[in-house]
């Protein structure tokens, strides 16, 4: 009698072990799916609808995760934002590794669309705009941050800094890449962005 009722349990714990994975992958799914999406038809013309075909998941599990639409599009394009690898303590090197990550997103396949739609997402929805604001914060600003008040300590910029002004001048110009001129960015990208605010900056 024991064993009759311990496999119902074994087969409760399975069914609870791959609910998970395949959240996970129903996920994954969908965020690929709006990246099609994005690089297909762009934020404007951007459907749920063929979303849902796409990832074969239902609307209502889209909705559920994601109750602001832009918000799914600001996921789906912050995830190709991969974190360069750490450098060493050349402040260039070290604040272009800031902006490396779009250099090479857009580099790399539709990277460019995916981007630009979840750009024009975040100025159409509060929600996006919010999580977008956010995601720049913690990846861009605030290391910014730390970097330019060890710099400014050292005197090897001014002390005086904005750095609001710093981080706009820093990647202001990624908008313009990819909103105006609707390219990816140049090879070297984040090298020469790095160098023009240290000039802008100096003592």
């Amino acid at each position: 009698m024991a064993d009759a009722e311990e496999k119902p349990t074994k087969k409760k714990t399975a069914r609870r072990r791959q609910g998970p994975r395949r959240s996970e992958a129903s996920r994954a799914a969908i965020l690929d799916a709006t990246r099609e999406e994005l690089t297909a038809s762009g934020w404007r013309k951007f459907s749920v609808d063929s979303i849902a075909r796409r990832a074969h998941a239902s609307k209502q599990t889209i909705y559920r995760w994601w109750p602001a639409t832009g918000t799914m599009c600001l996921e789906a394009a912050t995830t190709l934002l991969q974190p360069a690898s750490t450098p060493g303590t050349d402040p260039v090197d070290r604040i272009s590794a800031l902006l490396l990550p779009f250099e090479t997103a857009t580099r790399t396949g539709n990277g460019h669309a995916v981007l630009r739609g979840a750009m024009m997402a975040a100025a159409d929805e509060k929600d996006a705009s919010d999580a977008w604001r956010n995601w720049l914060k913690s990846n861009v600003r605030a290391p910014l941050r730390l970097i330019l008040a060890e710099l400014a300590a050292k005197k090897h910029i001014r002390r005086d800094y904005d750095l609001d002004e710093a981080v706009s001048l820093l990647i202001a110009p990624v908008w313009h890449n990819l909103l105006i001129m609707r390219a990816p960015l140049k090879d070297g990208f984040s090298q020469e962005q790095a160098q023009r605010l240290l000039r802008v900056l100096a003592p």
